[in-house]
C-alpha cells in the first residue's frame, strides 16, 4: 500500500497496481478482475465496458451504483430500495506480464470525482429527457412563453417577411445589447433560420408553416415547443432562462423514483420529492415546503404531475405521474 497526496486529490490509500492470474477465458478473467476491483472500490462496482486484446492488453470502464429509497409513501407499503447504476466513471488499463495481468489502479479520489461527474451527466441526461417529454406543455406556460417572446418574434417575422434584414429585426426588438444577435445565432444553430448577406431566411422547420398559421396561437405553441425540445441546453444555459433549468429538476424529483420502480402510480409526498431532489441536485435543491408545494402545484396545473389528497389530511398531498409524460420518459430516459 502506498500513500500520496497531490493537488485536489484525496490521499491514496489503495495500491497503485493489482495483479490477477491471466487466462484466455474472458468470462473467468472478467469475473476475477471485477471481484478484485470490488474489494478496492466497493461492492457496487461493475464494468460498463470490458475489452482485452489477443496480446493481453486490458481496457475497462467501471461504473458504480448507489442505493436509493423509492418506497411508496402511502401507509402500510413495503420499503423499496433500488440501486441506481452510474456508468462511465473512469477507465482502467492493464498489461499482461508472463502469466499475470498487471492492472493500474486510479486513486480513490479520482474515482470519486469520476463518479460525481458521471452522476451529473446522468442527471443532465434525465433533465433533457424530461424537457423532451414535456416541451409542448412547458412552452405553453405563460412564464416560458414570455421569456421566449423575442425568439417567437424572430421566427414569425422571418417567415412572414423573408428575406428580412437583420437590422430591421434588431430595430423592431429595440434592444441595446447583442441579445437579438444571440437569439438569431441560437436559432441558426438549431436549424430554424439562416443568416445570409445580412438577411434572415427561414429553414425547413419554419418553412413548413404557411402564412396563416404563423399569425395564430397554435403556431406559438408548436414552434416554441420545437425550439424548447431541440434547444433546451442552449436556452437554459446561454440565455439563462431559469425556468427551463428548474422545471425538470422539480419534475424529476418525482419521476426518477417512478421510473426506477416502473410505476406511474407511485405515490410520493413532498418530503420524499424534496429528498430525491437533494440526492440528485445537491443542497442547492433544498426549498421551503411552501415554495416546493407551489412548484409542484404548477406542474400539476400544466399536466406534468397529478396530485391526490392524503386521506388523513386536508392540506397534504400525494403526487403521481402524468401517464403521457411517464410513457415518454420511459422510452427516452436512461435509468
Amino acid at each position: 500500500m502506498v500513500e500520496e497526496s497531490s493537488g485536489n486529490e484525496s490521499r491514496r490509500i489503495i495500491p497503485e497496481t493489482i495483479t490477477v492470474p491471466y487466462t484466455e477465458n474472458e468470462e473467468v478473467l472478467e469475473s476475477t478482475i471485477k471481484n478484485k476491483l470490488q474489494q478496492v472500490y466497493g461492492s457496487g462496482t461493475y464494468f460498463s465496458d470490458f475489452y482485452t486484446t489477443d496480446s493481453g492488453t486490458l481496457s475497462v470502464t467501471i461504473g458504480n451504483s448507489f442505493p436509493k429509497d423509492v418506497s411508496d409513501c402511502r401507509p402500510n407499503r413495503n420499503r423499496v430500495i433500488k440501486y441506481i447504476a452510474v456508468d462511465g466513471i473512469i477507465d482502467i488499463s492493464g498489461e499482461r506480464e508472463n502469466e499475470k495481468l498487471v492492472i493500474e489502479l486510479p486513486s480513490r479520489g479520482s474515482v470519486e470525482q469520476g463518479f460525481i461527474s458521471a452522476k451529473e451527466d446522468l442527471r443532465d441526461e434525465l433533465d433533457k429527457a424530461m424537457a423532451r417529454a414535456t416541451y409542448e406543455k412547458i412552452a405553453a406556460t405563460p412564464s416560458v412563453e414570455n421569456q421566449l417572446n423575442p425568439i417567437k418574434q424572430i421566427l414569425r417575422w422571418t417567415r412572414l417577411y423573408a428575406p428580412v434584414p437583420f437590422a430591421e429585426v434588431k430595430k423592431a426588438q429595440d434592444k441595446d445589447d447583442d441579445k437579438t444577435l444571440q437569439y438569431v445565432n441560437i436559432l441558426e444553430e438549431l436549424g430554424f433560420v439562416e443568416q445570409r448577406d445580412g438577411n434572415l431566411h427561414p429553414k425547413q422547420p419554419l418553412e413548413k408553416y404557411d402564412y396563416g398559421e404563423v399569425q395564430g396561437e397554435e403556431f406559438n405553441k408548436r414552434i416554441l415547443g420545437e425550439v424548447v425540445e431541440q434547444g433546451f441546453d442552449r436556452l437554459s444555459r446561454d440565455l439563462q432562462l431559469g425556468i427551463l433549468r428548474h422545471l425538470p429538476k422539480f419534475a424529476n424529483g418525482y419521476y426518477l423514483a417512478a421510473l426506477e420502480v416502473n410505476d406511474p402510480e407511485l405515490h410520493l409526498d413532498i418530503e420524499a420529492i424534496q429528498e430525491n431532489m437533494i440526492d440528485w441536485y445537491g443542497s442547492s435543491a433544498r426549498y421551503h415546503r411552501f415554495e416546493l408545494r407551489d412548484k409542484l402545484s404548477f406542474l400539476v396545473q400544466n399536466d406534468i404531475l397529478e396530485q391526490e389528497q392524503k386521506e388523513d389530511s386536508e392540506s397534504d398531498l400525494y403526487f403521481t405521474a402524468n401517464t403521457s409524460v411517464f410513457e415518454q420518459m420511459s422510452v427516452s430516459a436512461s435509468l
